[in-house]
């Protein structure tokens, strides 16, 4: 879906920008200067009441910190996650036949969802040795994730095989931590001690993304940072995890009190200091976070709306839960004008797909 935003290779992290943000052209004669200045004031004081609205609500805030969270995780593991699969990649192609170690350019494998049957001898060569080292290898395996034929010669083909859905043309500086979670929980090239730490922290990404009330609990918060810190403990000999745990952990325990701020009701609508001001405060009030508070929750709802586009594209419709949560995340997006602007062309794209189903199912 990054067709409808311009997006930055940031830890994951998915650009607010909207997609034709640069092509924006002014017809002539060209606006006033004061005018365009007031107009950019207008819109980021929207976007900076809207985020501190929403910061208001405690269950709202919780799921936002669990996912300031989760893209400080996938951050971390980034550099380990390339290493280790460039490593496992070098290892691969040691086992191989020598006429498996090179790209055989006349090759026209292609893998589709959960199905691969290839038709030369590189791919399947290639296919039995991953699965040697799957360990879901009898499971769903999302061999569409990939291009078969790049096997011998790019690794990170390789380890989308060990990914969830959804992975086809994303970099490792693309994928969330929920990618790099399941490489580790799914390919045994990784020795872990205790996976249940990887599986349950798994759960709790599952838990905060399937979530379309985009709100937790306090109680469940408490137990996330307990996982994580379970998570840290079991891999921190990875450069500069253990210390990013203990940050992660004051993520979760700082107050984020938005009333001190200077956001304020009158007469049912939000108002705020000067914008030169509020600017101020917002970024002091953000000083601790890693990444960009607006920037984790634009992620975090496109995640929402990304895994019900692949439901949607690989089954052909929605479950009757699925649509329950569609319509949910369009109800909260429709009470939040600033969010709306920039998700309007995913919902319109999600809400064509499903029509455009419906009718070739009506149809047969």
């Amino acid at each position: 879906m990054s067709d409808s935003v311009s997006s930055t290779a940031l830890g994951g992290v998915t650009s607010a920008l909207p997609r034709n943000h640069s092509a924006v052209t002014v017809s002539t004669p060209l606006l006033p200067f004061c005018i365009c200045v007031c107009i950019l004031r207008i819109t980021l004081d929207m976007a900076l009441a809207g985020l501190m609205r929403r910061l208001n609500n405690n269950e709202y805030k919780n799921w936002m910190k669990a996912g300031q969270c989760l893209c400080m995780l996938q951050d971390r593991l980034l550099k380990f996650i390339v290493s280790e699969t460039q490593k496992f990649h070098r290892e691969m192609v040691g086992s191989v036949s020598a006429p498996a170690r090179q790209r055989n350019n006349r090759c026209k494998c292609r893998a589709k969802w959960k199905q691969f049957q290839p038709n030369c001898p590189v791919c399947a060569e290639w296919k039995e040795i991953i699965l040697s080292h799957h360990k879901n290898r009898d499971g769903d395996i999302h061999w569409g994730n990939c291009h078969p034929s790049l096997w011998p010669t790019h690794y990170w083909e390789v380890a989308k095989v060990y990914l969830p859905r959804g992975h086809l043309d994303k970099a490792p500086n693309e994928c969330d931590a929920a990618a790099f979670l399941n490489l580790l929980n799914t390919c045994d090239h990784f020795k872990v001690s205790d996976i249940s730490r990887v599986r349950e922290m798994i759960k709790c990404r599952n838990d905060l993304m399937h979530n379309s009330a985009m709100k937790v609990s306090s109680s469940w918060l408490a137990d996330f940072g307990h996982k994580m810190h379970e998570f840290v403990s079991e891999f921190k000999h990875i450069p500069g995890l253990a210390q990013e745990g203990q940050t992660m952990q004051e993520v979760l325990m700082s107050d984020w009190n938005v009333e001190d701020i200077g956001l304020y009701e009158v007469d049912g609508q939000y108002a705020s200091c000067e914008i030169g001001e509020e600017v101020t405060q917002l970024a002091k009030y953000m000083g601790t976070l890693r990444f960009p508070a607006d920037i984790v929750e634009i992620n975090l709802i496109r995640q929402l709306l990304q895994e019900l586009y692949l439901q949607i594209e690989e089954h052909s419709t929605l479950s009757n839960e699925d649509q329950d949560n569609f319509r949910k995340v369009k109800d909260f997006l429709a009470e939040n004008y600033d969010l709306q602007c920039i998700f309007e062309e995913d919902i319109q794209k999600l809400e064509h797909l499903q029509k455009d189903n419906d009718k070739l199912s009506t149809q047969g």
